[in-house]
């Protein structure tokens, strides 16, 4: 299947994609000609539907995590770092450039502080 492209959909456009489904073309149909997704096009028409997505966007939103799913994290991460550090050269390359960066920066932080 084709991957659809994003768009803004202009007011032009929304008056056009009006008439061709009060002709009876449907939400597929009607994406295939303005290159949209059919769920881009149902949204921009169908109120209740914009509705629904528009609440389940809501309820999307990130919950704080709590400090045991933190450290959880943590631990991860580091040990996620650890291990391609030691396997991979250009990971440490890297890592140690950005290393290098935070401490000059830490470095400049405290003599200002002085």
């Amino acid at each position: 299947m084709a991957r659809w492209k994003y768009r803004k959909v202009s007011p032009e456009m929304l008056e056009d994609i009006k008439k061709l489904r009060e002709e009876g073309e449907n939400y597929t149909e009607i994406g295939r000609i303005f290159d949209l997704d059919p769920h881009s096009v149902r949204y921009w028409l169908d109120d209740e539907y914009r509705k629904k997505c528009i609440q389940k966007a809501k309820e999307r939103t990130k919950k704080p995590l709590s400090e045991e799913q933190k450290e959880k994290r943590r631990t991860y991460i580091r040990e996620y770092i650890k291990n391609r550090y030691n396997t991979d050269p250009e990971f440490r390359e890297r890592f140690l450039g950005h290393s290098k960066k935070w401490q000059k920066k830490k470095r400049e932080e405290l003599k200002n502080e002085r």
